[in-house]
């Protein structure tokens, strides 16, 4: 969330930058309402210092044996007028809050803009496609062959975008994960967390996925908590309202989690295989880092998701982009997105695919989590 101060002061700024994100963001409200409250809060300071002043004499008439029922008249009226004020206050602040929560983050000034995957500039490659002499099959037609996948009866047991993964295909995952986990944790610094999968609404808001983006998650019924959509959510809010030394700084978290998302809006879009599911399993990295710090711990960051992949020896592109449609992370003022070739299902010789994204969300003016 955007300090209220800046974007009051900042307006034009502000909006330039949700131009570039092609952000749809109207700040008239806010700044009708920015103004109101600081007049109402004025108004009620000098109603307060007015009542101080009325019942400073009400002591002095008493103690001299004066007759105050006028002026007691008067701080009773004064007290119900505040307390009608207080409440307006209230409601200004809680709908600036709501407003500042759909706002999204300052893209940094050197990030690309574009309004589509066309415009995203590729920083480097690794490793060439593979190039087959035949159409290659589906992921889900050779899951299915092998055995190792079965859409079907997940479809029975949970409903669309479900699978059961089985007997080598789940050695086969669960091996992924901690063959990601050993490398992150054994050669590049990382500890290691198992969090929670379900987490409270301050968290999803400490991390931008509320209130924006409410229809993408699983909530409980009738309970505060969200199944979580990434290990970020937990991992970021770990040290959420704690002040963390400098001398400790930079800590980098690792955890792996099964992720829960609605996919609202992507009806009719990947139907088929492993792309768009509503449970998948993913490992995060997230680093605590001083702001100075910040550009260079994400190369290391971005450095660190492509060895893995190399090591698997998957070809590698890495594209650095401001799309809107890939920035879902509400707090990230840089994304450099590391995407890999998928076989075609249908016709297409080939497509890419997000296979992971890599952010970061300095401390000012990004409020959400407030770690000071």
């Amino acid at each position: 969330m955007l300090d209220m101060k800046f974007v009051r002061e900042n307006p034009e700024l502000v909006m330039d930058a949700m131009r570039k994100r092609n952000a749809n963001v109207n700040l008239d409200e806010f700044l009708e309402l920015e103004k109101k409250r600081r007049e109402l809060t004025l108004q009620v300071e000098a109603l307060k210092s007015q009542r101080n002043a009325a019942s400073q004499e009400i002591g002095k008439m008493k103690k001299a044996g004066e007759n105050a029922d006028a002026q007691m008249a008067e701080v009773r009226a004064l007290g119900d007028k505040i307390a009608e004020d207080d409440k307006e206050l209230k409601d200004i602040e809680a709908r600036l809050k709501e407003i500042l929560m759909t706002i999204p983050n300052m893209p940094a000034a050197d990030t690309p803009v574009g309004s589509s995957d066309a415009d995203n500039p590729v920083v480097r490659t690794w490793r060439e496609p593979a190039k087959f002499a035949f159409e290659p099959q589906a992921h889900w037609d050779i899951g299915e062959k092998l055995n190792i996948l079965d859409v079907e009866r997940a479809g029975k047991v949970s409903g669309a975008r479900f699978t059961f993964y089985r007997g080598l295909g789940s050695r086969l995952e669960r091996s992924v994960i901690n063959f990601f986990l050993d490398i992150h944790t054994g050669e590049n610094g990382y500890t290691e967390f198992f969090p929670p999968f379900i987490v409270n609404k301050d968290s999803m808001q400490g991390t931008g996925q509320l209130p924006k983006f409410a229809e993408d998650m699983f909530k409980l019924e009738g309970l505060d908590y969200y199944l979580i959509p990434t290990a970020e959510v937990p991992i970021t809010n770990l040290h959420r309202d704690e002040i963390l030394s400098g001398d400790d700084l930079p800590l980098y978290y690792t955890a792996y989690s099964a992720c829960f998302r609605a996919e609202a809006g992507s009806a009719g879009r990947d139907t088929r295989g492993l792309i768009r599911q509503h449970q998948f399993n993913k490992v995060e990295l997230v680093k605590f880092t001083k702001p100075e710090d910040s550009w260079d711990e994400l190369e290391k960051l971005t450095a660190n998701a492509e060895k893995v992949l190399q090591l698997l020896e998957l070809p590698v592109i890495l594209g650095s982009a401001l799309l809107q449609l890939m920035i879902w992370k509400c707090g990230c003022r840089r994304l450099t997105a590391i995407v890999k070739f998928l076989p075609a299902p249908i016709s297409l010789i080939s497509r890419l695919a997000a296979l992971t994204s890599v952010s970061a969300a300095t401390l000012n003016p990004n409020r959400n989590s407030y770690i000071p």
